[in-house]
């Protein structure tokens, strides 16, 4: 039945793909080879969880970790009454953070245990409640304290003490707090990173790294200013004294959408490349403008395919996760073309849709072997249904 269900999507989306677009066939190939993509993407996190039972990654679906990851640099933890230097990026996946760094390990059970940092106000369904960090006094994230978890990466806690546990009403509490929009961003685009955090990271600009505060892009700030090379001169550029900070593309609602970000290209927010935002903190972007490599200002189809984090949205050209992941491809339009033409440059589609199905198979019956219930499977697979249709 899971099997039939998930063959099923697959099956409705390719369907979909097709019918949406027969009548003209640059368009719908156009879209079957979007439609395939999804579908890898939808196997991809299939295959991953088929693999590892465990939360790993980004923690689970219902808690899931926060902070920008895998950014250079480094971090000052402070630990009875000593700071001791932590990656940049700590708490922003799922990791034992504390095998190589904490004083106290190897000895303890809790130094294997992997945890990462976590929105209380956006945590539930998980083993145990998340707590406040100690790591970082006073740091927040969107104008709360931050909390951690070992629960969502799959991990017991024996680090927390009986009386730093917290309880529902607590994380109520907690989540009521009024949030300023002037430094964590408008409230349908709020701002990603932990902040403050002292420590420094490495930002690339110009093919050199320039240290920037470790927590560059958490809060509503302008960032560049004292920071940049160029903004350091009697005349500095316009944007050296602009706000910006980074968000979730698939979480920001604005007139103007945000952009991908080049400071940081291996750095990523839950999974997904980082993305910045001036009109969040009320900036104006005039750090975009005559940037080559922008993809606002790639003006048609062909030029915005030249560079891989972009996608043409038929109507303009976008980080590529605006369009493909986060669901802004819609409102395409295609030129027409006959039927005949369709079904030949639909035929490799076709096969190649008719392997992921293969795949879908091969992945369930994983799932099944490692004691996957066919109630956990179909909560994995139906999700899938926001990103491969």
């Amino acid at each position: 039945m899971t099997v039939f269900l998930l063959s099923l999507v697959l099956a409705c989306c390719s369907s979909a793909a097709a019918s949406s677009t027969r009548a003209n066939v640059r368009g719908a190939v156009k879209h079957d080879d979007l439609a395939l993509e999804q579908e890898k993407m939808a196997l991809k996190l299939l295959s991953a969880s088929s693999t590892n039972t465990s939360a790993g990654g980004h923690g689970s679906e219902d808690c899931r970790c926060i902070g920008i990851d895998e950014i250079d640099g480094n971090t000052d933890v402070t630990l009875d009454d000593r700071k001791v230097s932590y990656p940049a990026d700590l708490g922003g996946s799922c990791k034992a953070w504390d095998a190589k760094k904490h004083p106290k390990c190897p000895g303890e059970s809790w130094c294997k245990q992997e945890w990462c940092y976590v929105d209380p106000c956006k945590c539930k369904n998980v083993a145990a409640l998340p707590k406040p960090s100690k790591y970082l006094p006073g740091a927040k994230y969107q104008g709360k304290p931050v909390h951690f978890s070992y629960a969502t990466c799959g991990g017991k806690d024996s680090f927390s003490a009986e009386d730093e546990k917290k309880t529902a009403a607590d994380i109520e509490a907690t989540c009521a707090v009024k949030v300023d929009s002037a430094k964590w961003g408008a409230e349908s685009c709020r701002c990603v990173g932990i902040a403050p955090q002292p420590g420094t990271t490495k930002v690339s600009i110009k093919d050199k790294k320039v240290d920037f505060p470790a927590d560059i892009g958490s809060t509503c700030s302008a960032w560049e200013d004292g920071n940049h090379p160029e903004c350091s001169g009697a005349q500095p550029p316009s944007w050296c004294s602009q706000a910006w900070c980074y968000v979730d593309p698939c979480s920001c609602k604005l007139a103007t959408p945000p952009k991908t970000s080049n400071y940081a290209p291996d750095a990523n927010y839950q999974g997904r490349p980082l993305y910045y935002s001036y009109a969040t903190c009320g900036g104006s972007d005039s750090w975009s403008s005559g940037r080559t490599d922008a993809c606002v200002n790639q003006k048609t189809s062909g030029e915005c395919a030249q560079l891989t984090k972009c996608a043409w949205n038929g109507k303009e050209c976008l980080g590529k996760e605006l369009v493909e992941v986060c669901g802004g491809h819609n409102g395409t339009q295609f030129p027409k073309d006959d039927a005949e033409a369709y079904k030949q440059a639909h035929a490799p589609h076709k096969q190649a849709h008719k392997e992921a199905h293969e795949d879908a198979h091969k992945e369930l019956k994983k799932l099944k072997s490692a004691g996957w219930s066919p109630k956990a499977i179909l909560a994995l697979a139906l999700p899938l249904f926001g990103i491969i249709c």
